[in-house]
């Protein structure tokens, strides 16, 4: 399962244009103001953007749209993909959210007609704040909420997101273990990419102490890189992004955490990078190197699947061999319906990875669905696939590749 090239290529400069939303000319939120749907906050230096936005089926995200609205961040100049979730399991229904902090440093979304959202998974009601407080989006992407002391001078940090990370690791964002609360803070990916709450897979520390990181599914271990050095690892090469840049790999620990930690040594120029889980549990690794006129997209990601897949588009997911399976099966998605025998999931799942799962160790399921709620659709032998390449991208149901 090593990591594979995917992309390399030069893209023009974009800026993305939507309609109905201002940024601010600001970096910082303070008690008081209010940060409304259409208006967003910019860090100093024009890096990341803090603001609402609702996520769509291509992996891609809306910003003055109607539909269910997150607070997140996103970089001005690389991911397409928002690289951290406010409020992940809570969304608003509606255009009405607004994000503002109290003076005891509390995050909060206000909306009509429904309770706050809290933002912070942490109060801080023991402390006398005194409205002291602030919250500052970083141009590592990093949204801080910091003691403010005489003279406006930024104190000590009272809270981060970078200790709170959704399904994307920045440069200096710390994964492990906190010392002190006795939790981990790992990487986990989305149940699917419409809905950002935590779905089957999470990346974090090795807690044996090894010097690698490893990628869980459901709690067993799915894929691991291997140990990591600063010119990576038998399962994480990445050899494209060291032909134009540096990494250095950190593992290391303090007082407060042990952990893991990129970053860029040294690049001719500007770089965003990022680490995505996406909902197959595979890691990807994204590296823009921007130019006065131009950006060098490299992207290369992990392959945990063991068969060699004949259709490029088939669900790239390890499974165990079954009864009936011997792993060199695979799901492809195609365009159309089933007829007869169809079932539903008794529950809610995490998404595709899920689905995918529960149908290969079914003998009898030949052909699954997934949707963005959660719900898995099934169809038993005897079921027909009609092809019919009008329906949507959204509309696919993967079938066993011997399905004709």
């Amino acid at each position: 399962m090593a990591l594979v090239p995917l992309i390399l290529m030069l893209i023009p400069m974009f800026h993305g244009s939507v309609s109905a939303f201002s940024p601010l000319k600001t970096d910082t939120l303070k008690p008081g103001q209010q940060l409304r749907d259409w208006e967003q906050l910019i860090s100093s230096g024009g890096v990341f953007t803090l603001g609402f936005f609702t996520p769509t089926e291509s992996s891609t995200f809306l910003l003055g749209s109607a539909g269910l609205r997150y607070i997140g961040i996103w970089s001005q100049h690389g991911s397409i993909n928002p690289v951290w979730v406010g409020n992940p399991t809570e969304s608003v229904s509606d255009s009405s959210g607004s994000l503002s902090i109290d003076t005891n440093g509390n995050l909060k979304i206000t909306r009509a007609n429904a309770s706050p959202i809290m933002v912070n998974q942490k109060p801080f009601g023991h402390l006398s704040l005194a409205g002291n407080v602030s919250a500052t989006l970083l141009d590592s992407g990093n949204f801080v909420i910091r003691h403010v002391g005489q003279g406006g001078v930024p104190g000590r940090v009272l809270w981060q997101s970078f200790d709170h990370p959704t399904n994307m690791l920045l440069p200096g964002m710390k994964i492990g273990f906190n010392l002190k609360t006795k939790k981990e803070v790992s990487v986990t990916s989305w149940i699917s990419n419409q809905v950002p709450a935590s779905g089957a897979f999470r990346l974090g520390l090795d807690p044996s102490g090894a010097n690698q990181l490893l990628v869980w599914r459901h709690g067993e271990i799915y894929w691991s890189s291997g140990v990591l050095t600063n010119n990576g690892s038998s399962q994480l090469t990445l050899e494209l992004s060291r032909e134009y840049l540096d990494y250095e790999f950190k593992f290391g620990s303090d007082k407060y955490m042990k952990y893991f930690s990129y970053s860029i040594k040294k690049t001719n120029g500007s770089v965003y990078s990022s680490w995505l889980l996406d909902n197959l549990g595979q890691l990807t690794v994204t590296n823009v190197l921007r130019s006065n006129t131009s950006n060098r997209w490299i992207s290369e990601s992990s392959q945990p699947c063991t068969t060699d897949l004949k259709n490029s588009t088939a669900v790239c997911i390890t499974e165990k061999p079954t009864a009936c399976r011997k792993g060199s099966e695979y799901f492809e998605p195609r365009r159309g319906y089933m007829m007869d025998n169809d079932y539903y999931g008794n529950s809610l799942s995490f998404g595709l990875s899920d689905c995918h799962g529960s149908c290969w160790r079914n003998c009898s399921c030949i052909a699954f669905q997934s949707f963005s709620d959660g719900q898995c659709q099934y169809w038993g032998k005897g079921s027909k696939f009609v092809p019919y390449d009008s329906f949507t991208l959204d509309q696919k149901i993967y079938v066993l590749d011997s399905v004709k």
